[in-house]
């Protein structure tokens, strides 16, 4: 990553002034991220900022702060609001300049941005039979908000068709166990790559990098590099946040580049925190970055899933303050039903991470080191919490592999011995790779290594081998 890094800064500066590219208004004006009812982020300098004519006086108050500053020869203004404290009582902010805007009911909490493709951007549909527990709703829902672009707004049942399925079963435990104001962002767009969301000069950079074709295997328009940066991403930064959550990938894993994505995924979160740092004009903060690992279970001439599933589990290792909600027992389909597990077990990243909810186990065990000896894998994890489980009960685990230094790969016998997983088979005398819950010959949720909490362990390969395309798949596992 850091090779890219050289020449590169350039071009960030460069992606948020085409944000700005159009002729400065007579009158103020500010982006759709700031209306009314917004929750602002407690804790940290929050921007505003917006347009106006050239030398334009412009002030911005709000709780005891008042700012002021001029447009610039290009109309563009910014002003930043010191780190405020948590308010859960509406509060006004006034921007002033040739004409006044008022902005009524703002709260201060803490504010996620959520976004991604189709299973981030599913909604409660009642006509699909989705909606929110009636339940819920008994209790004062006033202070937990989002944005959709139009406008911030409380969650009420009236609402809630268009909310996130996935980022409300996040915030909603965040309200619940902070109690303070929570506020979502909502920026999503289905059957979208990765490389839509960054820059398309960052794309580009990355594509070349990787020797990835140039028209990426998908040339659709709302796939194009770029294209969903620009409309949906450009515009908010660099709104002052928390963290992300990230429900993405499907579609490079469809178009042969989920085995890229090891390093697609690391290069997007690092290219989303220089952008906002750039345009803050502030040192890079290296925010949290959560994202719901691809549970889907297709057939290989469907996509990349397996080398997808294990390029984000690899990136929590190349990128600091990630973490991922391992998701498979919730596949096979490329639109699980139910959502909740995904949203909750993201949440369990923030509030271990960021919120300090010390002892909590956050996360099923990710694969730590492996040792060969004896014939024998013996596999270590990280987060075993209360001790290495199977589902079944039992100490004999399924859905192992493993393979000599030829890569063919053959099924084999794996037990829980303590805390560590021992792997072998008969046919393998000298093993080398092992890999886990790769490819089902028919494709279901179930899973057999767990911790004691409950939360399944990723699955993983431990061999670097692309894919094979254009060619048939591999064997899948028996």
């Amino acid at each position: 990553m850091r090779r890219i890094r050289n020449g590169f800064s350039k071009l960030l500066s460069a992606a948020c002034v085409a944000a700005w590219a159009s002729a400065a208004p007579a009158e103020v004006k500010v982006p759709d991220i700031f209306s009314s009812e917004m929750v602002l982020q407690r804790e940290l300098p929050a921007a505003v900022w917006g347009a106006a004519a050239p030398g334009e006086k412009i002030s911005v108050s709000f709780d005891g702060q008042y700012l002021a500053t001029a447009a610039d020869a290009e109309g563009k203004w910014m002003v930043k609001l010191k780190p405020l404290k948590t308010s859960k009582t509406g509060k006004t902010m006034t921007i002033k300049g040739s004409n006044t805007i008022t902005f009524s009911g703002v709260l201060v909490g803490e504010v996620w941005l959520c976004s991604g493709q189709s299973n981030m951007a599913g909604k409660f549909v009642k006509s699909k039979g989705r909606s929110i527990d009636p339940k819920a709703f008994e209790q004062d829902l006033s202070r937990f908000r989002f944005t959709t672009r139009m406008g911030w707004t409380a969650l009420t049942p009236k609402s809630q068709h268009m909310l996130s399925c996935v980022a409300y079963y996040f915030g909603i435990e965040l309200y619940r166990e902070l109690k303070i104001p929570i506020g979502l962002i909502l920026r999503y767009h289905s059957g979208t790559p990765i490389q839509a969301w960054m820059p398309k000069d960052a794309a580009e950079v990355i594509r070349k990098k990787l020797n990835i074709p140039k028209d990426w295997n998908d040339n659709a328009t709302i796939r194009n590099p770029g294209v969903q940066f620009d409309d949906k991403i450009a515009p908010i930064v660099p709104v002052a946040f928390r963290g992300v959550i990230w429900y993405q990938g499907e579609r490079n894993a469809k178009a042969r580049t989920g085995w890229e994505y090891r390093r697609l995924l690391p290069f997007h979160i690092k290219t989303w925190r220089e952008l906002w740092a750039k345009r803050a004009g502030v040192e890079p903060r290296r925010f949290p970055f959560y994202y719901v690992q691809v549970p889907t279970q297709m057939s290989p001439v469907d996509g990349e899933w397996p080398w997808l599933r294990d390029a984000m589990r690899r990136a929590l290792d190349t990128t600091e303050n990630t973490g991922m909600a391992v998701y498979y027992d919730y596949g096979p389909s490329l639109h699980p039903a139910n959502k909740q597990p995904a949203g909750k077990r993201l949440s369990l990243w923030a509030l271990a991470k960021d919120y300090g909810r010390e002892g909590l186990v956050h996360c099923g065990p990710l694969l730590d080191k492996v040792q060969i000896t004896g014939g024998k894998a013996v596999l270590t994890f990280k987060h075993v919490g209360g001790g290495l489980k199977n589902v079944s009960g039992t100490k004999r685990l399924k859905f192992f592999e493993i393979a000599g230094k030829d890569g063919k790969y053959v099924p084999a016998g794996a037990r829980i011995e303590g805390d560590t997983v021992v792997v072998q088979s008969p046919k393998m005398s000298e093993p080398v790779y092992v890999r886990y819950l790769f490819r089902k010959p028919e494709p279901n949720a179930e899973v057999s290594l767990i911790n004691a909490e409950g939360l399944p362990a990723s699955s993983f390969m431990t061999d670097d081998f692309k894919p094979p395309r254009g060619a048939a798949s591999p064997g899948a596992l028996r």
